[in-house]
């Protein structure tokens, strides 16, 4: 046991001292490869069973004392070394500390030592503050407390009964071996806190093939130390400075540069063509609607009445019913095509104005109100009583 003790302690120590000397040698060499170094703590699952006080009672039943321990601490140390950005090669030791009972029910005080070589896979090798990964193992494992699993029960007379033992990683008869060689398969992750220190976070989960050791699972964390490698601070500032501008094409929207452009556009001039009427035709115009009795120089009554009808019409608005009137009016007649007064009633002209006036309900509530108006006036005129007017001769 001393001598296999000592091998043990002697392999940890060399898996210290082996990648501090390589890391001296790649400094002397220049190497720009990085090198951790970790301290920390670690939980183990081992399940240590103790069967002890087996006698028979006074009534014939059979019963002993069972204590189980699941889980122990200990210290690891860690070193690892660069070989690619997404791979590095490490040494894992670790110390722990058990304790158990022995077939007198004595309590003790075990140890466990364990080390051994592996690989990480670190697959996101973009990411410079937090770096996953995946190991792979191969351990050597001694320890100085019992692990049985089955076994006699001790004062049993007739040396034919027997207990047994399961947990999660152990099922049927495990031998209880104290050194063995067990393969691990774990995960983990680490967080740099800066340039060079992190954090360390990892599970594995130890298996050994055949019956001549024990599977268990370990948990552990720690710091780290880097040395060496590149600088991460600068590394992720080069990723996107030491870059060709080309690298970047698509990843940015093109910024759209509005250009006023001042374009010269030919103004229309529109002359307004206004036709003097002689003063002579329009007094004749005014005269058409006035009609005289034949061979008599005075009006008809018919003319008369609307004479005074829109006199009277008139003089009932203001100034600016007036404007609103005529405005009205003329953007109505306008809408139709008029060359002459006569087609003011062309039926094409009508069917315009009917239709615009359906679309347009402040013209036609101007002009609705405004016939209103007319209509009121032609009947006070009719009611005011009234006698042909004379011209003078001559007019």
């Amino acid at each position: 046991m001393k001598n296999n003790l000592y091998r043990v302690a002697c392999a940890t120590v060399l898996a210290l001292l082996c990648p501090m000397a390589a890391y001296s040698q790649s400094v002397a060499t220049k190497a720009h490869r990085a090198w951790e170094f970790g301290l920390g703590g670690s939980a183990t699952n081992i399940t240590r069973t103790t069967v002890t006080n087996f006698h028979q009672t006074a009534g014939g039943d059979y019963v002993f004392t069972l204590d189980e321990k699941l889980i122990y601490g200990g210290v690891e140390v860690y070193s690892a070394m660069e070989l690619k950005k997404w791979l590095y090669a490490d040494i894992q030791a670790n110390i722990g500390l058990a304790r158990y009972y022995d077939q007198a029910a004595v309590s003790k005080q075990g140890y466990s030592l364990q080390a051994g070589p592996g690989l990480q896979f670190r697959p996101f090798v973009g990411s410079e503050w937090i770096q996953p990964y995946v190991r792979v193992g191969v351990n050597c494992f001694h320890k100085s407390f019992p692990t049985s699993y089955f076994g006699q029960f001790t004062g049993d007379v007739t040396k034919e009964a027997l207990w047994k033992a399961e947990d999660a990683w152990n099922k049927g008869y495990t031998f209880d071996a104290d050194t063995f060689f067990p393969v691990s398969t774990g995960i983990g992750i680490i967080g740099w806190l800066g340039n060079r220190v992190g954090v360390r976070i990892q599970g594995q989960y130890f298996h050994s093939f055949g019956t001549d050791g024990i599977n268990f699972a370990q948990a552990t964390a720690g710091i780290l130390l880097r040395l060496g490698g590149s600088d991460k601070s600068k590394s992720v500032a080069d990723r996107y400075v030491n870059r060709h501008p080309n690298d970047y094409a698509g990843l940015f929207p093109e910024k759209v540069v509005e250009k006023e452009t001042v374009r010269e556009v030919p103004v229309e001039v529109i002359k307004e063509v206004v036709k003097e009427i002689p003063l002579e035709k329009t007094l004749a115009e005014m005269m058409d609607n006035v009609n005289f009795d034949f061979d008599k120089a005075t009006i008809t009554a018919d003319s008369q009445f609307v004479n005074q009808t829109i006199k009277a019409w008139i003089a009932s608005m203001d100034t600016q019913e007036r404007n609103r009137l005529v405005d009205a009016l003329f953007g109505l007649l306008g809408t139709g095509g008029i060359d002459k007064a006569l087609d003011i009633f062309h039926p094409r002209n009508i069917r315009t104005y009917i239709k615009t006036l359906g679309n347009d309900p402040e013209t036609r509530q101007i002009l609705s109100a405004e016939f209103q108006n007319l209509m009121e006036a032609a009947k006070r005129t009719r009611m005011q009583p009234g006698d042909a007017k004379t011209l003078p001769e001559g007019k």
